[in-house]
């Protein structure tokens, strides 16, 4: 097969001060977010591109033209739960339901808001295909998910697909967001087409309103860093040096490719 690139954008009402006791308007954290995405839209766009949007059923409530647009580019909509700051497990349901009616496709992927574990049975339960909740690395104060598995694989017991995030193979260090925002472009680069080498695939994701300006809110500069216009010229040649490796890919989509595989072989 093919090595795949799979870009992922969590879609979210902009809560993420809350953290910080700063308060923002539910109307401006919707704005920054649909400034951010319309961003990514057009540069996917210019690069003809797809990727896998994980929305919140909220975001997506308000915003109905926006999410009905990716699906007519050939973008892929997931779940990202019902609201950003709300972990009830009776969302996994509601928020697929919402976002199909919307869309009027299926969806098939989850990823928790902020990487929280959900129980896989609920996962099942409210008819997902595969979870893309998982960070397979330590990060203090957040999660150490060592033990686990580092790439794809299957949870044969409640039998839906489980999509870690790209972590290099040595030491496991994390090809997310903040790394993207952090390191040196060519370093980061350089991970990403080792790890791609190695596992054939690459899962990166991002959140829109890191491609606004972050700069009125009063919010730690490792989260800020290189966000709005040059985050947007820094993903612009990602995506430009990526595609001389592989092909880019939403995630069901490179699930249907890796089941044809597996079932060739057997």
């Amino acid at each position: 097969m093919e090595k795949k690139i799979l870009l992922t954008f969590d879609v979210e009402e902009f809560d993420l001060p809350e953290e910080y006791n700063i308060q923002v308007e539910k109307e401006e954290q919707l704005a920054i977010s649909t400034q951010g995405l319309d961003k990514i839209l057009a540069l996917l766009r210019k690069h003809q591109v797809v990727a896998t949007f994980f929305t919140t059923a909220y975001y997506a409530e308000n915003n109905p033209c926006r999410m009905r647009k990716l699906i007519q580019e050939g973008h892929e909509v997931a779940s990202h739960l019902y609201y950003h700051s709300d972990y009830d497990p009776g969302h996994l349901l509601a928020s697929k339901l919402k976002i199909e009616e919307i869309t009027g496709c299926r969806v098939a992927g989850f990823r928790s808001p902020r990487l929280r574990p959900m129980e896989p049975g609920l996962i099942k339960k409210a008819g997902y295909r595969y979870d893309s909740s998982l960070n397979p690395t330590y990060l203090p104060g957040r999660y150490n998910n060592l033990s686990k598995p580092r790439t794809l694989f299957e949870n044969t017991e409640d039998g839906y697909w489980v999509l870690p995030f790209s972590v290099s193979p040595w030491l496991r260090f994390p090809l997310f967001w903040l790394s993207f925002k952090n390191l040196n472009f060519h370093l980061y680069t350089w991970l990403c087409e080792r790890t791609l080498g190695k596992d054939n695939y690459l899962h990166l994701y991002f959140h829109p309103w890191e491609f606004t300006s972050l700069d009125k809110f009063p919010i730690p500069r490792y989260i800020k860093a290189k966000s709005g216009h040059k985050l947007v010229r820094h993903l612009d040649l990602l995506i430009q040096r990526l595609k001389r490796k592989g092909s880019f890919s939403t995630i069901s989509d490179f699930l249907d490719l890796k089941e044809a595989e597996e079932f060739q072989i057997n």
